[in-house]
Formats: C-alpha cells, structure tokens, sequence
C-alpha cells in the first residue's frame, strides 16, 4: 500500500506547508497561546510528514498502529489549531490579517480531516497486517 499511503502523506504535508506559510502571514505577537499552539503544530508535523514520506519511499514504513497514533494526534493539533485561530479573529474587523487567519483556520481543520482519514486507513492496514505489534 505504499503509492496510496504516500500520496495522502504527500497531501497531508502540502496542507501542513499552506498553513505554515498562512500562519506566517495572519500571526499576532500579542497571542502568545495560538502562536505556540499552531507554529508548534505546523513545524513539528511538517518535520514528521517528512520523514514519514522518505521512510515510505526507502520502504522503511513505519507500523501501522505507529502511523495511526501521528495521524490522531496530529489530527487533534491541527483541529485545536484552527478552533484557536478561529476563536481568537473572531471579534477584530475584517483586514488582510484576519483573512488569512481565517484561511489558515479552514486549512488545519481540512488537514485535520485527511488526519482523520489516514488514522482510520491506518488501523484498517494493522487489523489487516499480522504483523503489526500492538
């Protein structure tokens, strides 16, 4: 299952990138929290689809079960991310920060989705898999 598995990395880390650079664009220096959160999220989960994508094309991939707890997680950060962001723009008139803002919010909780997606794919390769460790 290896094209279809790092096709969906391949767009989890496109989505991952979109939000960093929206993210770059829409930050407020006076919101510590959501810039922790969502530059945390970005950065560490572009450096984890990363070696997620090299892993899979050396065929190096990673357990099943492995794969599924990133992809939740991940799925649980961007969502958190973009609930944040969205929360935080919600009361400030409309300018170009607050529409990127909003753009990077609709990006993560996409992301957040393809996550979802990709954790389900993932317990379905184990159930399959014998050889996956629990």
């Amino acid at each position: 299952m290896l094209i279809p598995s790092c096709l969906i990395k391949l767009l989890e880390l496109m989505l991952t990138v979109a939000c960093l650079t929206l993210h770059q664009y829409s930050y407020d220096l006076t919101d510590l929290t959501t810039l922790m959160l969502c530059s945390g999220t970005y950065v560490g989960y572009l450096i984890v689809l990363s070696g997620e994508i090299i892993g899979e094309a050396v065929s190096a991939t990673a357990d099943p079960y492995v794969n599924a707890w990133w992809s939740a997680t991940g799925a649980a950060l961007f969502g958190a991310s973009g609930a944040h962001s969205m929360s935080w723009w919600r009361g400030v008139p409309p300018c170009p920060r607050k529409t990127y803002a909003g753009a990077a919010a609709i990006v993560a909780m996409v992301t957040a989705g393809v996550l979802l997606v990709d954790t389900l794919m993932s317990f379905c390769e184990a159930h399959r898999d014998d050889h996956s460790e629990k």
